[in-house]
This record gives structure tokens, sequence and C-alpha cells, in this order.
């Protein structure tokens, strides 16, 4: 740890302290004024409406196409693992959730119970496994931090992270590849996009396969090797001048993807058949938007009743997602305000091939309909913005085969959630930023409604008088944006109440549900990056850059997870940083990118283990990642990429350790 703090301030040293070096942008040549050209960043998720970063109150962390194209990521997972905006529950394979931001988490396998929001294109992903959705099909990802439930209603409470696909661009463009690599890895890619006259388009497929790899201090790591394919595809066309409609739609397929067990219980032929295809429609104008969306999200396990050999035991989990949302907005002179409207629908279906599922299968709608004004004042140097929401949603628990026991049973619920934003421009390079706001997550159908006797004995009732979990936030800090230097530091404190709690009930006799005090979130956010190269004038990229998430404060609230593990928030490093510089001309580029996660108190689920069911100490680790890409001539790409750069033993999940070493060759020909 201190080797490391010590590695991070002589890096943050050697890099900023090139800043006293006056920008001179006139002297840029040739390939400074492509990288200049679009240096303002235009935002969407955190307002709905497309605007310039610094025009909106609430922080938010781009990941860009360029970070995508020079990244060693193969999936939204990897690329979110990047950003180092918190804890991250990442497997061997095509795993990878739990994301955090500000303390609070997506759910590991439910949608509905996560604290912070996935969306693909602004609406909900259907999934909370970010490793469904591959990397050649996303052009940039938004993450806006603090609550965001007055756009975009339940679960939004730590934040919004909206992955944004590609879209055909002017011309004709294409090309095809293939990479190999460690671990019998390899893999095929095309790409075609356009746009000529009114019609634009975007068509991707690709298919990979990698075996068994080796992890370091461990050796070879059975059943880990996977399978998947994808297609993924979106057509446009423009009328009207500023009509817009494209229907878009995405595959992804995941075959005989190894479950190999966590280390004190390897499991050597458990395997998983994973899927996720979706659809969207969207209708957009300079001020109006309407669409409809799809998802079907599939979850086959393959495993035997305990560890070991066998795998007769088929778990399936069916999930369709879908939902349409309409928004308006008005302006008046400088000011504006948005209205709009939404609905979503979750079912789940689940069944096992020997006796009953797990869970009972379910149905959940959301309604809702939302303000948001802004005004500008002083020259648009003050922007102050105000937002309500009403939400009401039905939970159903539906009939299921296998639960013979189970009540079929419905309960609404209904919210009202607020916030406001500031945003002071001191000069056009800086400005002061300010958010309150309120968010929150309605319970789920089953903590509602269920009523069932499961398969084990244990009697499993919802509880209907459970309000929803609630946080309250507020954020303040400062942007500087200027020419080739960015940079920004944020912040933020959060209160979250109400959590909802599954328990046993010794009175009822059942596992049930209550609210309880959640916790208190607390902590800085830092991001810096400055191409030194360009601004020296030279024909060269050369752009260090760091994003800093700090944690001050961390702390529970609710006593039965205080008796148990502490006062300390489980699976919540007390900070994550990423460091790493960019570099490149015409021909080529490359990326050097070190992501640190801190020490976490983790739950010990190693059952031979004396600290078993308790709260451990998960240490800190770092790992590098390199890229770089070469185009001797303009048609053609090689890349090269080394994963975990220095050989280094890490895991982001106790008794799952990540690939050793992992070299990477590919080759592109581009038209």
């Amino acid at each position: 740890m201190k080797r490391f703090s010590s590695f991070v301030v002589t890096f943050l040293f050697l890099t900023f302290s090139y800043l006293p070096f006056t920008l001179n942008l006139s002297a840029i040549p040739v390939f400074a004024e492509q990288k200049t050209a679009s240096l303002e960043e235009i935002v969407v998720t955190a307002t709905k409406i497309e605007e310039p970063k610094k025009d909106v109150p609430a922080p938010v962390h781009i990941i860009t196409q360029e970070d995508i194209k020079n990244s060693t990521a193969r999936n939204a997972g990897d690329l979110i693992s990047e950003a180092a905006i918190g804890h991250v529950h990442k497997y061997p394979g095509t795993l990878t959730g739990r994301i955090a931001l500000r303390g609070l988490t997506t759910d590991l396998f439910s949608d509905l119970k996560s604290r912070v929001l996935v969306l693909i294109n602004g609406h909900r992903a259907g999934t909370v496994n970010l490793a469904k959705i591959p990397v050649e099909d996303i052009e940039r990802i938004e993450i806006v931090k603090g609550p965001a439930s007055v756009l975009y209603g339940s679960s939004a409470m730590g934040g919004v992270i909206n992955i944004i696909t590609k879209e055909g661009r002017e011309g004709f463009h294409g090309s095809i590849g293939s990479e190999i690599g460690s671990w019998r890895y390899w893999k095929t890619q095309a790409e075609l996009s356009g746009k000529r006259g009114a019609f634009d388009f975007y068509l991707t497929a690709s298919r990979s396969s990698s075996g068994d790899f080796e992890a370091k201090d461990y050796g070879k790591i059975q059943n880990t090797g996977y399978d998947d394919e994808t297609v993924s595809a979106r057509f446009g066309y423009k009328f009207f001048d500023s009509h817009h409609i494209s229907i878009g739609f995405q595959h992804w397929k995941g075959l005989e993807i190894g479950s190999p067990g966590a280390r004190y219980s390897p499991d050597p032929d458990n395997y998983s058949d994973r899927g996720r295809d979706g659809f969207d429609i969207r209708y957009k104008t300079a001020d109006f938007e309407a669409k409809y969306y799809l998802i079907k999200d599939r979850d086959e396990w393959h495993g035997g009743m305990t560890s070991g050999i066998g795998n007769s035991n088929i778990t399936l989990t069916k999930t369709d997602t879908q939902g349409t949302s309409i928004q308006k907005t008005f302006a008046i002179g400088d000011h504006r305000v948005i209205f709009g409207g939404q609905w979503d629908r979750i079912e789940v279906d689940s069944s096992r091939n020997t006796g009953a599922p797990y869970n009972p299968n379910s149905r959940y709608d959301s309604y809702g309909a939302f303000t948001e004004g802004r005004l500008s004042l002083f020259d648009k140097k003050l922007l102050l913005s105000a937002g309500l929401r009403y939400d009401y949603f039905e939970n159903e628990i539906l009939s299921t085969q296998g639960i013979i026991s189970l009540k079929p049973k419905k309960e609404d619920i209904d919210h009202v959630t607020a916030r406001g934003g500031v945003v002071y421009k001191l000069t056009d390079e800086i400005s002061l930023k300010g958010n309150i706001g309120t968010a929150f997550r309605s319970p789920a159908p089953d903590e509602l409604a269920t009523d069932y006797v499961s398969s084990w004995g244990t009697r499993y009732i919802g509880n209907p008088n459970l309000k929803p979990e609630k946080s309250t936030s507020y954020d303040a800090g400062i942007e500087y944006s200027k020419d080739l230097f960015k940079g920004g530091l944020i912040f933020f404190h959060t209160d979250f109440k109400d959590k909802i709690l599954g328990y046993y009930d010794s009175i009822l006799k059942a596992q049930t549900f209550k609210n309880v005090d959640g916790a208190t979130l607390q902590g800085i956010e830092a991001n810096l990056s400055y191409d030194i190269g360009l601004a020296s004038g030279l024909d060269l990229s050369i752009e260090p850059f760091t994003n800093i998430t700090y944690h001050t404060k961390y702390s529970s609230k609710d006593e039965l997870e205080i008796g148990k593990y502490g006062k300390t928030l489980l699976y919540t490093p007390k900070w994550t940083g990423a460091f790493g510089i960019k570099a490149g001309k015409e021909r080529w580029d490359v990326r050097f990118i070190a992501n640190y996660i801190g020490d976490e108190k983790v739950q010990d689920w190693d059952f031979n283990s004396p600290t078993y069911g308790k709260a451990i100490d998960k240490g800190d680790f770092t790992v590098v990642n390199l890229k770089g890409s070469y185009r001797p001539i303009k048609n053609l790409e090689i890349t090269v990429s080394v994963e975990n750069l220095f050989d280094r033993a890490y895991e982001y999940v106790l008794g799952y350790p990540m690939p050793e070493r992992t070299f990477i060759g590919g080759v592109k020909w581009i038209f």
C-alpha cells in the first residue's frame, strides 16, 4: 500500500508539474488540429438532453471511443473495472456484476434490487451482468454520479451508467479482423457502417473462444474456458430535416461458459449458457423523443447439487424487460423545461429440471412521470435546475410450476422524488457545481408479495408495508477545462435509509423483509488529464490521466449488519484509482493503465475457514494493462496488448484468481 501510494504521488508530480508550460495551440501541427477539433465534451445522460458537460450540475465520467479503442477490455464490465469508480464483482469468464458508485451497488442477480441503474441508450439494460455487452458495439459510456431518480426512477441512487452503442457515420466504412492470444484465445470480427443521404446504418458481428487459463500462484485453473458470439445492428432514416427514426438490434450468446468455482471448492465441469437479445425503436426530433425497447435475457446453469463432478441439475432464468418513454422539451428564451413519461415491465420466469425453482415467477410494472426545469441567468453564467417525479409500481408474484404452496399476490406502491442543481461559471474554463436530491429503490415483487414454502421447508413471506429504500445526497465541486487540460474535484455525502433487509422472523416463523437504517457514505472524486505532448507543440500526443474515488466515510447504520460484520460497509474499498498515459500519432497509439483497488471488508464464503460467514480483510491490488496499435499503411492496423503486464496475483472476488500475464495480437483491414 505504501509503495503504491508513493507511486501515485510520484506519478502525479511528474505528470502535472509540467503544467507551468503555457499552452500554445497556434503552434500545434496537423495531428494536433485533428485531436483538438472535438475537445468540447457533449453528454446526454445527466439531463436527458445533449449539452456540454460543463453545463450539467451532476459529475459525469465519460469513457470515450478513444479509451475503448485503446483498451484491453472485451466487454462493458471490463471497461467499468478500468474506470475505477468503486467495487466491482468480476469473475473469470463472462460474469461481471455488483458495480459500485459512491458505495451503492448493482445487485449481483436482480435488476430490481440494484441501487445503481445500468442503461443502454437511455433505457434499462435488462441484465445485471455487464459482461453480456460486447465492447465492439459500444460508442461511449457515460457514468453520472449521484441521485438520478428524478429522470430515471427506481434504482438510480448511487448514479446511472449509460452504455451508448454505435450508429452509422458519414461516408462508408468497414473493417474485418482477427485476434489470437494466450489461453488458446481467438476472435474474428467484422464491422460495417455508413451514412448516405437520409439513411444511416451500423452492423457488427464477432465470434470468439478462450480456453482454460493459468493464474499466478495457482497454475492452470480448469473449467475457465468459454465461447461467445455477437451480432448488432442499427438502421436509421432522417426526414423533414430534424426528424430521425432508428431501429436497433443486439444479440450476445455465451456457450459452455466454464464455472470453475472458488479455489476452496473447485468444480471441474459446471457451466452455463447465457444470452441477451435486445430490440429498440426510437423516434427523435430536436425537442421530442419517443422510444420502445424489448430485451430477452437468459441464464441457464448446468451444475450438481454440490461442488465436484456432475452437472445434471439445470436451472433456467428468463427475464423479459420492455418499456416505452416519451419526453418533450419546451424552450422559453434561454430557459427550458422537460416533461416526460415512462413505463417499464420486468417479467422473471424461473424453472429447474429437478423439483421447484429457487424463486417464484414475478411481474413488475413501473409507471413514472417527471419534469425538470432549468433557468439560465446572468448571460448563462448561472444555471439553476430543479426536478420532480412521481412513480407508481405494480408488483405481482405469479403462479410457478413446481411451487405448489405458492399464493399468487399483487401489491402496489408509489413514491415521489426530487432534486435540484446549480452551475456557476466563474470563467469559460472554470465551473462551480452543486447538487442536492433524493433517490430511491422500490421494493421488488418478492419483497412485497411473496408467500410460499420452499422445497427445503423454509416459508417466505413478503412484507406489503415495506417502504422504498431512500437516499438523500448532496455534492459540490469544481471543474476546469481548457484546451488540452481537464480536471475536476467533487465532494459528496449520502445518507442511505430504509434499507430493505431479509431476515428470519421467529414470530412469523418465516423468512421475510423489513426496513432498517442504511448507511452513511462520504468521499472525494478527482480526475485530471493533460496532453503535454500537443501542449508543447509536438506532433505527438502524450496524455497522462488519472481518476480517483476516495471514501472518507462508509459506515453501516444497520444494527444487525453491525453486529455480524462491524460498522465498516462490506465490499467498499477505501479508495480506487486509475492512472495511465495515452500517446499517439497518425500511425500509432499506445495506452498504459494501472488500476488500483484498495483494501476492503468482504464476507468469507470459505466453509473450511474458521472465519466462515464473517467479515474478513481483502487486500488491495494493482493490475496494469498495455495496448498498442500500429498502422503501416492506411488500411492495415496491427495491435498488441498485454493484460496483467507485471504478472501479479490478483482477484476481484476472494477465491476466484484472475489470469496471469496475457498476450493478445490482432490484425485488422480497414476500409
